[in-house]
């Protein structure tokens, strides 16, 4: 109102100060008399108006106006006013405010380096050099998205130096952009995510030849520390997903290259990327090899100069006693369109900018006490950054996130935490997405370096301390006999096995009681909004364990599952730990399922080979009641005897655990003969239903609103995956890596792969026949065997979250004649963006006849929306069942126990 007012009065207009709670008259009294008293209001300086001074103000206001100004064609709002003055609001950048088509002058901004414009450049740059094979006449398309913002310079050096020439898509703009987006199957997916269908169809459009976009699913380790050579499931799965939901070789006869890439090491990186090119193209090794090497070095300069500049920057503001910021994000947010040109913002105001990777001896950060486990190379440089940042007085930090990115709550909170107990530094975190709105981001930033100034100009500099361990609550050895261990659940059934086979290992393990919508509400008070739902229903769980009062804080610890990957599991014990400090449990240690407890959380305990093994005897016993479970309860004669007799049966193995697995061998027999005894009737057999998705949510009732007694209760006979087979995957994945990929994994990692394998061979030979003796029992396919059918949908060596299981488990109940399946999803789970909504398609195209319903769900969601999606379905099925057998609907039970296996239908695939 103020700038308004300003163009029409044609000067400065100053808000007088609203001094407190009183009736507005007095206010306006007030006021004027104390501007008066500061001289305000005196002859030829000011003077006070009001609306009602003003008769003749009127305006119009036209929305959504084009600016002409460049060609992204931003939309304003242009007010008018009754003096022929006008103002111009709603505008992204300085060029917004300039009226008319042409005329005028960009207001001018305050020079400053930015780093962000000078590695674009760098980035898409030619680089020397020397072909090594002729000339070819094709053009190779690369899509300015994604992993390519990091590597490119590779790429275009290795395919120039093999003959080929290469295009890039356009920069990216909206339009680019909403061309894309009738093709992304998963709407909750991050911006730069969705940017890449726009660019794919752009390189089409520009008549390449061939596109190619590489699966890389784990890179060369960057940091001293080994285990970060995991890849964001999106960045590694998103060619997959464009193959599936759009197929450009299909659709616009462009062929699509989509290697899958396994890096474990930089050997590991020559030998793939060399033997892509030599059967792809057939070009002999020698030549390839000499490419690669051009490419490297290319990459290496780029790195090389990327620091120089960053240096440079670094000495000049240190020299000048100014400040710079370091605007910290993944190598896509270098795009202005997925950064809505932040670095811009922070120039024009006079701040030097460095991009994360720009920052010298970045690699070299010590990253031992971060909370957070470093899996990941692009996570490891915002780390790193963060910490250089800390320990640099130059330097104040700035991280943009990318809304409905899972692992950016982990890493800001952790960033957090570094620059506040290192420095007493602040960091600013800017959200953004594919929405327009930049001027908040803008307000924002305007904000941050205000406070910075301030603070800068107050404080004296003092020199960073070093950052502390994290984790100082430790579970010693000592503990064993001291500390009773919370258990958490994934089933209730899986939480007292589980800690029976901790019994075993020599731990007090006590289960934790099943967590509802209390716990999850508790949890919320202490972690980050966007954490994981899963795992605050996990830490939940233990809050309210120890806030029970139940337990002395002395004498007790909390259990975690926890491994090394790409998902959000990863960390869980760093969002565990988090939340105990925060409600008041700093003394009560952690015991994770890492066997490598990089954080030395737990060094009194190690969950080595024999944990793996008696867990995986405990819970394929669990799978294999379950199932027999599931078939018989919705017919039983005797309502509730089924759920009876598989607690008692669950019990009875949980006790046998700790004797040995002979024991529970035994127990899991007798468990068998009282599911035998249990008597049903599945004469009228109802419509199936295969609930599947993140472990957790699809296993945990609390987490998933009781979805399977709820389609059980309308009629459904309900199917869950085997929870084994989601670790059995791991193992298929590596020894396929071995085979396929030539990855060479350390002897010991080795071993006990080949191993693992043939353990799950041993229990599984060992407990079916068991299992055979229910006349329901039904053997599922191997899951090699599933692994291979599953290939031409998704890699099996794609493992992120539940990978390839949840197209490969559909597929197998497809062809058993179950037509209606669910796929839960925690909002914001990056695997299920790749697995999850992002293979219906594809699946969709063998099995047309069935039903998947992808419901993701988070702490807030409705169960009235969820029911309303599940009731769609059930009548879907409802009338798909009365059109095949008219006369079996819904009539109850009736006729005496059936003891045959039930009838299978069939669905061929198309």
């Amino acid at each position: 109102v103020l700038r308004a007012l300003e163009q029409y009065l044609g000067r400065e207009v100053t808000r007088a100060p609203y001094p407190g709670e009183m009736g507005c008259i007095g206010a306006a009294l007030l006021t004027k008399r104390q501007l008066e008293a500061q001289g305000y209001g005196a002859a030829g300086r000011s003077r006070f108006i009001g609306f009602d001074a003003l008769p003749d103000f009127r305006y119009t206001q036209r929305m959504n106006v084009p600016c002409p100004h460049c060609a992204n064609h931003c939309s304003r709002t242009l007010v008018e006013f009754s003096s022929g003055a006008s103002y111009v609001t709603g505008n992204r950048c300085p060029r917004g405010e300039l009226l008319g088509e042409t005329g005028g002058s960009v207001p001018k901004a305050v020079s400053a380096p930015d780093m962000y414009l000078r590695r674009e450049a760098m980035l898409f740059k030619d680089y020397a050099f020397t072909p090594v094979s002729g000339e070819k006449n094709m053009t190779i398309g690369l899509p300015r998205t994604l992993e390519f913002w990091d590597s490119m310079p590779f790429w275009t050096t290795f395919f120039h130096a093999l003959g080929f020439r290469t295009k890039f898509s356009h920069p990216s703009s909206r339009k680019q952009f909403e061309r894309g987006i009738p093709f992304v199957p998963s709407d909750t997916v991050c911006f730069p995510a969705k940017l890449a269908h726009g660019h794919i169809r752009d390189l089409a459009d520009q008549g390449v030849d061939r596109v190619f976009m590489p699966m890389v699913m784990e890179m060369p380790t960057e940091s001293t520390k080994r285990q970060s050579n995991y890849v964001c499931a999106v960045v590694k799965g998103y060619p997959l997903i464009i193959r599936n939901s759009e197929d450009p070789a299909k659709r616009w006869k462009v062929p699509f290259d989509t290697p899958m890439f396994h890096w474990h090491t930089p050997q590991d990186r020559q030998r793939q990327i060399c033997a892509y090119a030599e059967e792809t193209f057939g070009l002999p090794h020698a030549k390839v090899a000499a490419a690669f090497s051009q490419g490297k070095r290319a990459l290496t300069e780029f790195r090389t100069q990327l620091t120089a500049e960053g240096q440079k920057i670094l000495d000049d503001v240190r020299r000048e006693g100014k400040f710079a910021v370091v605007l910290a994000g993944r190598p896509y947010h270098n795009d202005p369109l997925v950064s809505h040109d932040l670095s811009r913002v922070f120039t024009r105001e006079g701040v030097p900018v460095l991009t994360v990777d720009s920052l010298p001896e970045l690699n070299e950060a010590d990253l031992r006490y971060t909370r957070a486990e470093i899996t990941n190379n692009f996570h490891a440089r915002m780390l790193s950054g963060a910490m250089i940042a800390a320990q640099t007085p130059e330097l104040e930090y700035v991280q943009i996130v990318s809304f409905g990115c899972g692992h950016d709550a982990i890493l800001s909170d952790e960033i957090t935490r570094i620059l506040q107990e290192t420095a007493q530094k602040s960091p600013l975190i800017l959200k953004v997405d594919e929405g327009d709105a930049a001027n908040s981001l803008h307000i924002r930033v305007k904000s941050f370096l205000e406070t910075v100034t301030d603070r800068r100009a107050k404080e004296a500099r003092t020199a960073a301390v070093p950052l502390g361990d994290a984790y100082p609550a430790k579970f010693q050895k000592a503990d064993r006999n001291i500390r009773t261990v919370l258990v958490p659940n994934v089933s209730a059934a899986f939480c007292k096995l589980l800690s029976a086979v901790l019994q075993k290992q020599g731990l007090r393990a006590e289960p934790m009681p099943l967590g509802g919508s209390k716990e999850i509400q508790l949890a919320k008070k202490y972690v980050h909004n966007d954490t994981c739902f899963p795992a605050q229903m996990c830490i939940g769980e233990a809050i309210a364990a120890l806030q029970s009062g139940k337990y002395k804080l002395g004498e007790v610890a909390v259990a975690m599952a926890k491994y090394q990957g790409d998902c959000r599991l990863s960390h869980y014990s760093a969002l565990l730990r988090r939340a105990l400090d925060a409600a008041g449990f700093r003394q009560v240690p952690i015991v994770s399922t890492d066997p490598v407890d990089s954080k030395e959380m737990h060094p009194g305990v190690h969950m080595g080979m024999i944990f793996n093994l008696q867990s995986l005897w405990a819970l394929t016993m669990m799978d294999l009641l379950e199932e027999l479970r599931r078939q018989i309860r919705p017919y039983e004669l005797r309502p509730g005897e089924t759920n009876q007799v598989f607690d008692r049966s669950v019990d009875g193995i949980a006790a046998a655990l700790p004797r040995g697995i002979r024991s529970a061998v035994s127990a899991f027999k007798q468990a068998m003969d009282d599911f035998c005894a249990i008597p049903y009737d599945r004469s009228q057999p109802r419509p199936r239903v295969f609930v599947t998705g993140e472990y957790l949510v699809t296993f945990h009732p609390g987490s998933n609103f009781h979805i399977e007694a709820y389609l059980e209760s309308n009629g459904m006979e309900v199917i869950l995956p085997r929870m084994t087979n989601v670790f059995r995957k791991d193992y298929l994945s590596r020894l396929t890596e071995m085979k396929d990929y030539h990855v060479r994994y350390p002897l010991g990692e080795d071993l006990s792969t080949r191993g693992g394998e043939q353990m799950f061979k041993v229990v599984l030979n060992t407990l079916e026949p068991i299992a055979a003796r229910h006349p329901l029992y039904e053997p599922c396919t191997p899951l090699p065997e599933l692994a291979s059918a599953t290939d031409h949908v998704m890699d099996h060596t794609f493992i992120s979250g539940e990978g390839w299981l949840i197209p490969g488990e559909i597929r197998e109940y497809a062809q058993r004649g179950v037509h209606a399946f669910v796929i839960l999803q925690p909002f914001g789970c990056l695997p299920n963006h790749i697995c999850g909504r992002g293979i219906m398609k594809r699946v969709k195209e063998d099995f047309p006849a069935i039903q998947i319903l992808p419901l993701d769900l988070e702490p807030d969601t409705s169960f009235a929306n969820v029911e309303n999606r599940l009731q769609m379905l059930i009548m879907n099925e409802k009338s798909r069942s009365v059109e095949q057998n008219p006369s079996t609907w819904d009539q109850g039970r009736q006729g005496s126990a059936e003891t045959g296996a039930s009838e299978r239908a069939s669905l061929k695939p198309a």
